[in-house]
């Protein structure tokens, strides 16, 4: 068969897979972000989570039964719609029997995507970070997974903290 003979063949069929190809609908892009949007996004995922509105900034803390809770620290809210969200935990000097070495964290930063420090000027907490933006828009399956994602380390993160 020639080339012209190949591209008449491809173009005919063409009109027949798209028929056959069943529509999926677009997934619905999320542009304005209230905190109780997100406390409900967090909630249907099947997290136990309560809002607390009281601050400079809305915070939605995730309760761990065993482990620290995971905060998600709402930025910019009182503009109409949140930007951006700061997901973290946090260990007090109370929650470790052994405060971690730099080392250690040194360690997991190099490792993962998730960030830890060291803060020294709070009573010498630990804390694990990642920032997750809304601006343009986002889908609620990419944020679950972020979130998800977020909780393994968090996971892996108490036990690198609690098994040394």
């Amino acid at each position: 068969m020639n080339r012209t003979a190949l591209t008449i063949l491809a173009l005919s069929l063409t009109p027949a897979l798209a028929a056959t190809t069943p529509a999926t609908a677009p997934t619905p892009v999320i542009t304005t972000v209230t905190p109780e949007l997100m406390l409900a996004i967090v909630q249907g995922a099947g997290y136990a989570a309560k809002l607390d509105k009281t601050g400079d900034n809305p915070e939605i803390t995730i309760t761990r039964k065993g482990l620290v809770d995971i905060y998600l620290n709402l930025h910019d809210c009182k503009t109409g719609s949140c930007t951006e969200t700061d997901v973290y935990t946090y260990y007090s000097a109370d929650d470790l029997d052994t405060p971690p070495e730099e080392s250690d964290i040194s360690d997991w930063n190099s490792k993962h995507y998730t960030q830890a420090y060291i803060d020294s000027g709070d009573d010498d907490s630990v804390n694990l970070d990642s920032l997750y933006m809304f601006k343009g828009g986002f889908t609620k399956a990419n944020f679950l997974n972020f979130l998800n994602t977020f909780k393994k380390d968090a996971d892996s993160f108490d036990k690198m903290l609690k098994g040394r």
